[in-house]
């Protein structure tokens, strides 16, 4: 069951007073919400997979001579992101908390599915942890296992994340790597600036972000500002651009501990999700006066052209 307010009744009693509390006094930390998706492509369908054909093309262009001579050809290869069936399965007796200082958020006459207390925790804890799971587990460090039946699954086992998609682009030589050695707080800035330029000139005059954690995206910025040559966006922030480019360092809270860097245009980094269901389309089922909060959505995250992405990440030993 999902609410412990053993603490509460230790310390307030076993009772409700009511002492003019409400919502604004039971305070949470910071929790971290959805980021990542804001630098993806978003894509539609209610299809499992979605599947993608990347074309290569022959050159075509010869001197001139007056019989016919064929040149050039087109070869189409298929590409399948797979979309990733996640949900959420709780349950509570909103009762435990009549008899407490908590009792502001029962109701009488009402079912118990109705309360303060359960919208309270939609809004609360159901909405803003399926985002911060979905940052900080699945995104970029997820690796799907199918579930065991009956039991619930674990942190991280949703989808495939980022982290295993360019790993898996890197062995199979779909994916640029680009040897950069281990990031250092002293080289990181020189780093980023050999790593962009590794990318193919054709991409070059590109506009795209070179993902990294907030911890290397800090020191990349302290260690520009030891160069002494740098712009300020602001008072309080230096610059986040590579120089003579059109790329920008990006820090994100998915990637936390993590050394990779990686980058490719937005337009190929697609974020897949169903027409028909969203995480915010909660079902809400009392039973025996207990409530039971589901939800269940489609979603997962892919590259449309492997070639078209550049990352530190090396070939994993045979």
């Amino acid at each position: 069951m999902s609410i412990n307010i053993a603490s509460i009744v230790a310390e307030f009693g076993a009772y409700y007073e009511n002492a003019g509390q409400n919502k604004s006094r039971i305070l949470r930390l910071l929790t971290q919400g959805r980021e990542f998706t804001q630098y993806c492509t978003p894509m539609k369908t209610d299809d499992t997979i979605f599947r993608l054909s990347n074309a290569s093309f022959n050159t075509l262009v010869q001197p001139f001579q007056k019989a016919f001579t064929q040149k050039g050809g087109v070869t189409l290869k298929p590409n399948e992101i797979r979309v990733f069936h996640h949900k959420i399965d709780d349950e509570f007796y909103p009762d435990d908390i009549k008899a407490s200082w908590l009792g502001f958020l029962a109701m009488n006459n009402v079912n118990r599915e109705e309360w303060p207390l359960v919208k309270w925790m939609v809004e609360e804890y159901y909405k803003k942890q399926i985002d911060r799971d979905m940052e900080l587990l699945e995104y970029f460090n997820g690796v799907y296992a199918a579930p065991a039946a009956g039991v619930a699954g674990v942190d991280g086992s949703g989808m495939d994340g980022l982290k295993k998609l360019l790993q898996d682009g890197v062995d199979d030589s779909t994916i640029n790597s680009v040897n950069i050695g281990a990031l250092t707080t002293e080289t990181i800035f020189d780093q980023v600036e050999t790593f962009s330029d590794a990318i193919s000139e054709v991409y070059q005059g590109i506009p795209m972000n070179i993902f990294m954690s907030k911890y290397w995206y800090k020191k990349y910025l302290q260690d520009k500002r030891a160069q002494t040559f740098y712009q300020k966006t602001s008072d309080a922030q230096i610059d986040a651009g590579v120089d003579f480019t059109p790329l920008s360092v990006k820090g994100l809270a998915c990637m936390v501990g993590s050394d990779i860097i990686w980058c490719t245009p937005k337009e190929n980094l697609l974020h897949i999700t169903t027409e028909t269901l969203t995480k915010n389309q909660f079902r809400l089922e009392e039973a025996k006066r207990c409530v039971a909060v589901m939800a269940d959505w489609w979603e997962g995250l892919g590259f449309g052209l492997n070639q078209a992405i550049w990352t530190n990440l090396q070939k994993t030993a045979p």
